[in-house]
Formats: structure tokens, sequence, C-alpha cells
């Protein structure tokens, strides 16, 4: 993993990041293509980048790790997994119970009076981050959508076990921000749904978004 001296220049000259904060960034440049499946982390390059001590960027390898975003081999260090078909296709059939659990929740508390309005506002941002050439742009428009429901459905443990799913680097393998076009449609969709309190619709055009996706897989 090179590092620019511009680059390095830029890290040195930020306010110092957290471990959190360390970890995040690695998943935003994994999710939009500035790091790829299987790529080594190398604790020296890591400081550099991010003008930290060895100790943050190992807290922050452990926490990608505990995601299930980095492996740490002894003697070998750190890479970003490598997601094969079958465990991408796995994976998927988690994630279509538990997006499809969310969406019904969150329009479950929508229709019982809860405040809409973050997610409105993310549909917006992910419908116009989907028009721009910016890969990183609509990650995180997308993660905000997410993110906005899980907050509306209020339930800590089911995002906690959605935040360990091993999307990210199943997002960054098999190319969703390629298809963003498409894939934001479907998800401003959804979110409209819940919007409306529409709890049966909203579970069941979340699962279908999701099992669309792992039978396209399927097809590989």
């Amino acid at each position: 993993m090179a590092i620019t001296g511009s680059e390095a220049t830029r890290s040195a000259s930020n306010v110092r990041m957290t471990a959190a904060q360390i970890a995040r960034d690695v998943i935003d440049r994994l999710e939009s293509g500035g790091f790829a499946p299987g790529q080594r982390l190398v604790e020296a390059d890591l400081c550099l980048r991010y003008a930290a001590g060895r100790q943050i960027i190992r807290e922050a390898l452990q926490h990608l790790n505990a995601l299930g975003i980095v492996a740490l081999e002894p003697n070998r260090g750190a890479h970003i997994v490598h997601v094969s078909r079958e465990d991408a296709i796995m994976t998927l059939e988690l994630t279509e119970l538990l997006f499809g659990l969310v969406s019904r929740s969150a329009a479950r508390r929508i229709a019982a009076g809860a405040d809409a309005s973050r997610l409105d506002a993310a549909i917006d941002e992910l419908m116009q981050s989907s028009q721009s050439d910016d890969r990183a742009l609509y990650m995180r428009a997308r993660r905000h959508l997410f993110g906005a429901l899980s907050q509306i459905a209020g339930n800590a443990e089911l995002s906690r076990i959605m935040d360990q799913v091993r999307v990210h680097a199943m997002r960054a393998q098999f190319g969703f921000a390629d298809f963003r076009k498409g894939h934001a449609q479907e998800l401003a969709q959804i979110g409209h749904t819940v919007i409306a309190g529409d709890s049966a619709n909203a579970e069941e055009q979340a699962r279908k978004y999701v099992r669309s996706i792992r039978e396209a897989l399927q097809q590989l």
C-alpha cells in the first residue's frame, strides 16, 4: 500500500484520529475502491497515512477484525479479507432477514409517530450521490440511509448485528457502487415506503432488494 508524499502531508496536518475513526476511514476507502480485498495493511504505512502511533493503528485493526473486514495472522500481519462468492451468498441470506426486520420496525415506529426527517434527508442525499461519479460519496450516502433506518427502528442489538455482518468487504469485492443508480432507486422506494408507515410492504421490498443481489451473485 504505497503512500504518496502529498497524502502523508495531508494526514499529518489533520487532527489526530481515534482508532474508531481510522477504522471507519479504512471501511470508506475499501467501499470506494481505495483499498482492495486481499490487500495487506502494513502498520508502518498506516501510521504514516494517519499520522498515528502503532498502538492506535493496532486498535483500529482489531476493530476491523471484529467486524470481519480485516484478518490478523501471526507473523504475517493484517490484510483485508477476500470474500468468496459462496460466503457472500450466505451473508446475503442473513442480510435479507435483517434488512427486512429493520425496515419493518422503522415503518412501525413512524406509523406510531416517530420522526422521519433523518430518513427523508438520507433518501435525498442518496439520490443525488447516485448521479455522481464519486463512488465514496454514494457509499457514504448509502450508509447514512441504513443508519437512519436503524436509528428509527430503535433496536440497538439489531443495529449491532447488522454492523457485524461482513457487508463492507462484500460490497467492495463485488462492486456494489458500480450499480448505484439502479440500487439507489430501489433503496429510495424502500425508504419512502417506510416513511409511509407501511411495515408489511417495507419488509417485503427490503427483502426483495437483497434477494435480487443474492440471485445475481448466484449467476456469476
